[in-house]
C-alpha cells in the first residue's frame, strides 16, 4: 500500500508539472504570435510608407531649401536647414520623412540629415503648438492638398568645412553649397 501511495503522489505531481509546462508553453506561444503580428504590422506600415513616398513624391516639392547660421532667437549661433514643403497633390499628408543632402562641387554627399519637417524644431516659433503625449491624439501639422508648411531643423555633427562656409558666406575649398532632397516615407 505504501508503494501505491507514493506512486500515486508521484503521478499526480508529475501530471501537475506536465500540465503547468503545457499551459506555460501555450501562453508563451500566444505571446510570441502577438509580438510577431505586431512586428509584421509595423513592417507592413513602413513598407507602405515607402511605396507612398515613391508614388506620391511627384506631388511634393521642397522649395527655398537653404542652410545658414541662425542669427537671432533661441537658435542663435546654431546651423539650421530650412525650407517649405508644398503638397500639390490630392491627399492630406499626416507625416513625411525627408532626407536633405549637402553636396560638393562634384555631387558627392558631404552631409545628410533625415527628419520629419512637420515636427517642430527646438526653439522654433511652432514649439508652442506641440501637444503633450497622452493628452492629445495628434501633434503634427497636416499638409493639406495645395498647401505648404515651412520648416526649420537644427543641424548636428555638421562637418567643419560646411560650418565655415555658413559662417563666412563663401564656399570653403571643395564645398559648393548645393542641396538635394529625397522623400523617404509618407503617411496619409
Amino acid at each position: 500500500m505504501l508503494i501505491k501511495k507514493k506512486s500515486l503522489i508521484v503521478a499526480l505531481v508529475s501530471s501537475f508539472v506536465i500540465c503547468l509546462v503545457l499551459i506555460m508553453t501555450l501562453v508563451g506561444y500566444a505571446v510570441y504570435l502577438e509580438l510577431k503580428d505586431e512586428e509584421s504590422r509595423m513592417a507592413y506600415q513602413a513598407m507602405l510608407q515607402k511605396v507612398n513616398a515613391q508614388y506620391y513624391a511627384k506631388y511634393i516639392e521642397v522649395a527655398r531649401l537653404s542652410a545658414s547660421i541662425e542669427s537671432a532667437g533661441a537658435l542663435k549661433g546654431q546651423p539650421v536647414v530650412e525650407g517649405i514643403v508644398r503638397n500639390s497633390g490630392y491627399k492630406d499628408i499626416s507625416d513625411i520623412l525627408l532626407k536633405v543632402k549637402f553636396l560638393d562641387r562634384d555631387g558627392a554627399i558631404l552631409y545628410e540629415v533625415v527628419f520629419h519637417p512637420q515636427e517642430p524644431s527646438l526653439g522654433s516659433s511652432s514649439l508652442s503648438k506641440v501637444s503633450i503625449p497622452y493628452f492629445s491624439e495628434h501633434s503634427k501639422t497636416v499638409i493639406r492638398p495645395e498647401g505648404s508648411l515651412p520648416f526649420k531643423r537644427i543641424l548636428t555633427n555638421l562637418p567643419a568645412e560646411i560650418v565655415d562656409e555658413l559662417k563666412n558666406g563663401k564656399p570653403a575649398k571643395g564645398v559648393a553649397g548645393r542641396f538635394d532632397y529625397e522623400i523617404l516615407a509618407i503617411n496619409f
